[in-house]
């Protein structure tokens, strides 16, 4: 096993989905991140949406061959008063806009791929969806 090495505080973005139409399961190629400081993902819906729907999930790897579902996304949710961050396994858009989702700090050390998968599960309507992928060392 070979050790990649990385240049400290540099940026990573990339483009891991882009014009999604079809009604399937879209699964990315397998992201490197080994040894990163911050995962972020920004999911967005494009064109007029009126009833097409889309689930963005995540699968991560410490070996880039054996993937498991990933259920410690931090959202870009409002809190009420309970001050704590909110994680979650998927998260839906049935409209135009953003949603920002955070890899939990503490789970980085022990992944070393990640793959995005969105789901289109609507049959109606119109909607694109991209994903970008923002990754700090």
């Amino acid at each position: 096993m070979s050790h990649k090495t990385t240049t400290p505080n540099i940026v990573y973005t990339n483009t891991i989905h882009t014009g999604l139409l079809t009604n399937a399961a879209h699964t990315s190629d397998a992201q490197l991140c080994s040894g990163a400081k911050s995962i972020s993902l920004f999911f967005t819906e494009t064109l007029d949406s009126s009833a097409k729907e889309a689930t963005l999930t995540v699968t991560v790897s410490a070996d880039g061959t054996n993937f498991h579902a990933y259920n410690m996304l931090i959202t870009n949710t409002a809190e009420s008063n309970a001050e704590t961050l909110i994680r979650v396994a998927s998260v839906a858009r049935q409209a135009n806009g953003t949603d920002i989702l955070w890899f939990t700090p503490e789970t980085l050390g022990a992944i070393n791929y990640f793959k995005v998968v969105v789901t289109i599960d609507a049959t109606v309507g119109n909607g694109s969806f991209a994903v970008m992928g923002v990754v700090q060392y």
